[in-house]
């Protein structure tokens, strides 16, 4: 988890939370999904902030783990999640890298984000640089069952073949088109799982939450240069 696949899932988290550019034409039968995802995309068009609890769950061969903590986010593409379950952890990003600080290793993870980086990505959404209906086919969800009630689940399989995940379930709540849950499903067959809870947007979020303040005496792993 204390890779770049870290920063990964949480880009493309923020990327289909704060998606905001209009459906295109799609086949008459993925009518109603396409609602859906326009309702989703109506919803967060005119948010510039979204702040909310989050528990995070990562299924792989032997590991089975639960972090749970705090995030915002800010238009356009910053973002502070703070973990502390079961451990403290930081992820920031202040719009030109990212910061991963795990204090128990003493370390801290630094990537830069570039267009080459982003394309492809959901993350570019975010930036409005692409369209969702684009890049993904939308179909019905069968593998997964929805955690709540009053709500749809939606697959995105992305058409390009570049990606590190194979598939995403979003589970949209029918009511308020609020984003309640993000499945990601890795090409190596591993599962992450974000529930979303507590949420809150149009809050005034100072850029500052997302400036990073190096600790004195931990290890800079710069992975642009691995």
């Amino acid at each position: 988890m204390r890779t770049v696949s870290q920063i990964s899932r949480l880009a493309i988290l923020a990327g289909l939370f704060l998606c905001c550019l209009p459906v295109a034409a799609q086949p008459p039968f993925q009518d109603a999904l396409l609602d859906t995802i326009a309702g989703l995309q109506r919803r967060y068009a005119s948010v510039r902030t979204v702040t909310g609890q989050f528990e995070q769950r990562y299924r792989a061969p032997g590991v089975d783990q639960v972090e749970s903590g705090t995030f915002w986010m800010k238009k356009p593409g910053l973002m502070r999640w703070e973990y502390n379950r079961p451990e403290t952890k930081l992820f920031i990003a202040d719009g030109r890298e990212t910061f991963l600080y795990v204090p128990e290793d003493g370390q801290v993870m630094v990537r830069s984000f570039t267009d080459s980086d982003l394309r492809g990505t959901p993350l570019q959404f975010l930036l409005g640089r692409g369209d969702i209906l684009r890049s993904f086919a939308v179909a019905p969800e069968s593998e997964f069952k929805a955690r709540a009630e009053g709500t749809v689940l939606v697959r995105l399989s992305p058409y390009g073949l570049d990606q590190e995940y194979t598939f995403l379930v979003l589970e949209i709540d029918l009511r308020t088109h609020d984003l309640r849950r993000i499945v990601i499903r890795e090409r190596t067959g591993n599962t992450s799982e974000f529930l979303l809870t507590d949420l809150r947007t149009g809050l005034r979020i100072d850029d500052s939450r997302f400036r990073f303040r190096m600790p004195k005496g931990v290890e800079v792993i710069r992975l642009d240069e691995k």
